[in-house]
């Protein structure tokens, strides 16, 4: 705002720049809330898909309406539950669409094809225990799947898992007992079943069993190897090959496109910093505006300031030291005593009235403190580096003024934070993983009564899920919280 009110047009700010974390939240809150355009997209997929399949608005209609229905229960059971939508709440709609819709197609795409001796009473009914046991299954499959996110630490992603599987379940219910009551209601058209020999689908489902029972040797085998390369790029080799690494940083949530992306990338090797950290220091009353205790958070200071991995320092002293070059003192750390006693008064009065000054220290009891350290730092080993040298630091600095050692010392902000969420993600991922191969290999012994039978339907599962991970590691593709909740689905 303070921007738009100036001339843009003067000449020192032509060359100005956003950068920083609120311009990147403000480009995700947007980006969130344009979400529903691909819903758009995703219903003109369902009309398309559904007229080339059916050639029907009747059966349209059923589609849509049914739709329309799993997705008002799935959101409406959010809203029951105070929901808040997070960069990970689209997953919730659109998984609950994408199951929703292939499910119908499953169950209409074997009601169309009715015998003509039948009625379509009698086939309507055929064509829902014919459905249901395969339907069921992969739909609380999925559920477990999504379900066992529960596990997680972080937030978003555990309620986004319940979500998805309260949502399917919502879903499973209307698709068995509303659908087939609109198929009779609307009198969706059925086709009577063509002989194989006029129909080029039905000769290639007869053709592919031979064609792929010839080859399952080499099928399988290629299968396994895939899903054993695939482990190997996510969870990696020991001293061969390092494990995919887990990006939090929200600026590579970006599009890489955008301006702001390209100025971040472009001007942060340039300047000290855009990850902000605070070092939070609590004592008793009064203890912050102590002389000696101002001169050991400067020590403090000056030792951030040395280490390589910290941009920039800013602290009270900083302040009190700019108070005094504005004053003539000149904007080094007074050496007399006097001197120090004059600046500790000076920071009793002035907490209390410069907003400034407020921002590091608390102004009612002068007993509590921040620092704010600039880095470049953004991922999780940076910041447990950063971590570790601002506690040797205030150590050193304790040592040096042992004053301070009535001080507390914890480091807090939001790049302690991202640094949280991917070390909680991977074992996140690792458990939901082993969780949905226990889920779907529960859901074969169910669906299937004999061995060989259950490994060859889990095969295709856990090829699915590894060598999506594969591809995703070989064409540069980063892994964060979306692109593993997207590749696991």
């Amino acid at each position: 705002r303070a921007i738009a009110d100036t001339n843009p047009n003067l000449s020192p700010l032509t060359g100005l720049h956003r950068l920083g974390q609120p311009y990147v939240n403000v480009y995700l809150d947007q980006t969130q809330r344009t979400a529903w355009r691909y819903f758009v997209i995703f219903t003109a997929f369902v009309i398309a898909l559904n007229l080339f399949l059916y050639r029907s608005l009747r059966t349209l209609a059923a589609f849509l309406l049914t739709l329309g229905v799993c997705l008002a229960a799935s959101v409406g059971y959010i809203g029951a539950r105070g929901g808040m939508l997070t960069i990970v709440s689209p997953m919730v709609p659109m998984t609950i669409l994408v199951t929703a819709t292939a499910t119908l197609v499953y169950i209409h795409s074997r009601f169309v094809q009715r015998p003509a001796h039948l009625p379509v009473e009698r086939h309507q009914v055929f064509a829902l225990c014919n459905k249901f046991v395969a339907c069921t299954a992969s739909i609380f499959a999925t559920a477990a799947g999504f379900g066992a996110l529960i596990i997680s630490p972080i937030r978003p992603v555990r309620e986004m898992g319940s979500w998805v599987a309260v949502g399917l379940f919502l879903t499973w219910v209307i698709v068995f007992t509303l659908f087939p009551a609109l198929q009779k209601v609307l009198a969706t058209p059925t086709w009577t079943e063509r002989l194989p020999e006029d129909d080029w689908f039905v000769r290639l489902a007869h053709g592919l069993p031979r064609w792929s029972y010839r080859w399952r040797w080499p099928l399988v085998l290629s299968a396994l190897g895939l899903s054993a390369a695939g482990a190997v790029m996510i969870f990696g080799f020991p001293g061969q090959i390092s494990p995919m690494h887990v990006v939090t940083d929200p600026v590579e949530m970006m599009d890489h496109d955008t301006e702001l992306y390209r100025d971040i990338r472009r001007l942060t090797p340039l300047l000290p910093g855009l990850s902000i950290t605070q070092v939070w220091l609590r004592g008793g009353l009064g203890s912050v505006s102590e002389p000696k205790v101002l001169f050991g958070l400067h020590r403090f200071q000056q030792l951030l300031e040395a280490d390589p991995d910290v941009g920039a320092a800013i602290g009270p002293t900083t302040i009190l030291r700019m108070i005094r070059y504005i004053g003539g003192a000149g904007d080094g750390w007074p050496e007399s005593s006097a001197e120090r006693e004059e600046l500790s008064s000076e920071l009793e009065v002035l907490a209390a009235r410069e907003p400034l000054l407020r921002r590091f220290v608390e102004p009612h009891t002068l007993a509590q403190a921040q620092l704010t350290v600039v880095s470049r730092v953004t991922e999780h080993e940076g910041f447990e580096r950063l971590a570790a040298s601002i506690r040797r630091h205030w150590q050193e600095a304790v040592a040096e003024c042992p004053d301070l050692a009535g001080l507390k010392l914890a480091t807090v902000g939001l790049t302690p934070l991202n640094a949280k969420m991917a070390q909680s993600l991977v074992p996140t991922l690792v458990h939901s993983f082993m969780l949905t191969v226990a889920v779907i290999f529960s859901a074969f012994l169910l669906v299937f009564r004999n061995g060989p039978a259950r490994v060859m339907a889990l095969i295709p599962s856990i090829f699915a899920i590894l060598v999506m991970f594969a591809l995703m590691r070989a064409t540069g593709m980063m892994l964060n919280v979306a692109t593993i909740l997207i590749a696991s689905t």
